[in-house]
């Protein structure tokens, strides 16, 4: 939708320079980001109008276009950089295949960031399975407690992981 107005905008005026508000509605990335993006060297820094107002190209709008798929896919920005700052000068054939690259990378850290999940949520349950079968002497304060058993399960479960208490 946003890269369809994007050129849509961009051939009603063809050559003209776009104001950072422009790119930014155009985009839907906001000014300070767009300055922001610029000062950690994702976007270059833009052309001056004589009233040192930026001046963006379709091919900046393009690039947002970008970073903000980019980001909606939660690839690493840092990560993402070389793609973003030399998408003005390949063919977009290139720009889809080092996407598609980066696509491939996060399915990956994502399948382990869900496998990490599984076992700790088995690990959790296993731990309130013990918690559950496990009876403190109800009379006894915790302040003095002396069997920690039933509150401080072994970890036998949960090798190489710090204690859960």
């Amino acid at each position: 939708m946003q890269a369809q107005r994007a050129l849509e905008a961009h051939n009603k005026r063809k050559h003209e320079p776009f104001t950072i508000s422009q790119i930014a509605r155009m985009t839907g990335v906001n000014a300070k980001a767009i300055r922001y993006y610029e000062s950690i060297g994702l976007l270059p820094c833009p052309a001056r109008f004589n009233n040192q107002y930026r001046r963006y190209s379709i091919s900046d709008v393009n690039r947002l276009i970008l970073l903000r798929r980019i980001r909606c896919l939660g690839v690493p920005l840092m990560q993402a950089k070389s793609l973003l700052i030399g998408a003005s000068d390949v063919r977009c054939l290139d720009v889809q295949q080092e996407l598609l690259k980066l696509v491939e990378t996060r399915l990956i850290a994502i399948d382990q960031e869900i496998a990490e999940l599984h076992r700790l949520r088995a690990d959790m349950e296993s731990y309130q399975r013990k918690l559950v079968d496990c009876h403190p002497d109800e009379s006894q304060a915790f302040q003095v407690c002396a069997d920690m058993s039933c509150i401080a399960i072994s970890n036998e479960n949960f090798e190489g992981k710090e204690e859960l208490v």
